[in-house]
């Protein structure tokens, strides 16, 4: 597709003439450049996975998934259950996983809900977590 520019016209008022300039909207890039742009890749709350996730990337997670899910990093909204495992470099929790945890930096906000296992290099977890399960450090 392609556009012509048009140059400014004036447009004549009660008093002196004002400019316009006509704008075509820049358009973006086609170029895949991972360092500029990071992609995330969200699960809403109404999608149900039976299987494997695997990402390289970032995951927003609100769905429900029964097996595994694996990302560089791992976002589980308060409407997201993993019934299986989770790993990722970096997790954040604020839903439900019943099974286990793996992750190098893990956080447990206030509404997550952890039944399992959880293994983690460094890990957070806020005032009113529910957590049944062990939690071992693992060494980087």
């Amino acid at each position: 597709m392609f556009f012509r520019r048009s140059k400014s016209k004036k447009i004549p008022t009660s008093g002196s003439p004002i400019e316009v300039a006509s704008h075509i909207p820049e358009i973006p890039s086609t170029t895949k450049d991972s360092s500029t742009v990071p992609e995330v890749s969200t699960i809403s709350q109404g999608l149900k996975v039976t299987g494997s996730i695997l990402s390289k990337g970032k995951v927003q997670f609100n769905g429900v998934i029964k097996g595994t899910l694996e990302a560089k990093s791992l976002y589980v909204g308060e409407e997201g259950f993993i019934d299986g495992k989770a790993i990722a470099d970096e997790a954040v929790i604020l839903g439900k996983i019943k099974g286990s945890l793996k992750g190098k930096k893990v956080r447990l906000a206030s509404t997550s809900r952890i039944e399992g296992d959880t293994f983690h290099e460094v890990i957070a977890i806020e005032d009113g977590a529910i957590y049944e399960g062990s939690i071992k450090r693992i060494k980087s």
